[in-house]
């Protein structure tokens, strides 16, 4: 299981659920890995690695780092939050091997390795509401305000 420490859910974030799927996926297929997803607006794209998913499956037919709303018309972002195949760790030495003269920065980003990852073994996805990247003081302040307030509406 990969978290990124920058990213936060919003109170209906089930970790059980998302288990559940993850082993309903790997007792139909072993290989299988599976992959948070949320809604994001057209402007918000740019910002985030977006998800193309077959709409019946629920499987990863694309990862874009950050492209432009007219590179696609998926509006699915992909929260760093994913639970890999123990079968997918050899492709991570590979990836990693394939990758180790290019910059860090192909290395270091953590959708990159599920772009290499999608089209070798199945990927799914979990779809959420909504998460908080709480990487800037802008987006930090939002969600502390919004913590607050589920907290008082629950006293």
């Amino acid at each position: 299981m990969v978290i990124g420490g920058d990213t936060l859910f919003y109170g209906d974030f089930k970790l059980a659920n998302i288990f559940t799927e993850f082993q309903e996926h790997k007792s139909k297929e072993a290989e299988a890995s599976l992959v948070l997803g949320c809604q994001c607006t057209e402007e918000e794209t740019s910002r985030f690695g977006i998800l193309e998913i077959d709409p019946v499956s629920c499987r990863v037919t694309a990862f874009l780092e950050k492209p432009g709303p007219e590179i696609t018309k998926s509006r699915t972002s992909c929260p760093c939050f994913y639970i890999f195949s123990k079968h997918s760790l050899p492709l991570l030495r590979n990836f990693l091997q394939e990758n180790k003269d290019g910059p860090l920065k192909n290395r270091d980003a953590t959708g990159h390795f599920v772009h290499y990852l999608f089209s070798r073994q199945p990927v799914f996805v979990h779809n959420v509401s909504s998460r908080f990247d709480v990487g800037a003081l802008s987006s930090y302040v939002e969600c502390h305000k919004y913590f607050l307030e589920q907290d008082q509406s629950t006293s």
